[in-house]
């Protein structure tokens, strides 16, 4: 990280160093960084390495569609479409590349992936109830109180009054 400095505000989330394309990629709170190595010719026999930055992703450039980043995981490979271009990248392995997938949709949307899988579940049962015309969430909570018969039973002795 000696040639990108953070602002205050900004914080590493990711680091990766073993990818095909880039020597490393850092992901922050509001940037990906992609950095390349180039070796230079010192003298005659010498060479030296030199670490530069190669690129560099605002998060806000990345597009999203429905609320979700366009961000998609395929093994090994990530895809992503930027404002400016589409690019993909390859990780040493699927683990890293969910890792990485995880971690920037997360930056991008600003909860995690727990909070975004419980608001499909709410969906979910909101749209079960509009369709059925019942409270779905009731009907459960009574099951597991009184049992399904008396559910049913009490269910039938308030349609009746």
């Amino acid at each position: 990280m000696n040639n990108y400095e953070l602002t205050e505000d900004e914080v590493i989330l990711y680091e990766n160093s073993d990818l095909q394309e880039y020597s490393k990629i850092i992901l922050t709170s509001k940037k990906l960084i992609f950095e390349k190595t180039e070796t230079i010719k010192a003298g005659l026999f010498k060479t030296r390495t030199e670490t530069k930055i190669a690129d560099i992703i605002m998060l806000d450039n990345i597009k999203t569609y429905n609320n979700k980043p366009q961000i998609h995981q395929k093994n090994c490979d990530v895809f992503m479409q930027t404002i400016d271009k589409n690019f993909s990248l390859r990780f040493s392995g699927i683990i890293e590349a969910k890792k990485f997938v995880t971690k920037i949709v997360d930056a991008i949307t600003g909860t995690s992936m727990f909070k975004r899988g419980a608001e499909k579940i709410k969906d979910t049962f909101n749209t079960v109830d509009d369709v059925l015309g019942f409270n779905t969430r009731d009907t459960v909570k009574g099951v597991i109180e009184n049992g399904f018969v008396g559910t049913l039973l009490k269910g039938t002795k308030k349609n009746k009054k």
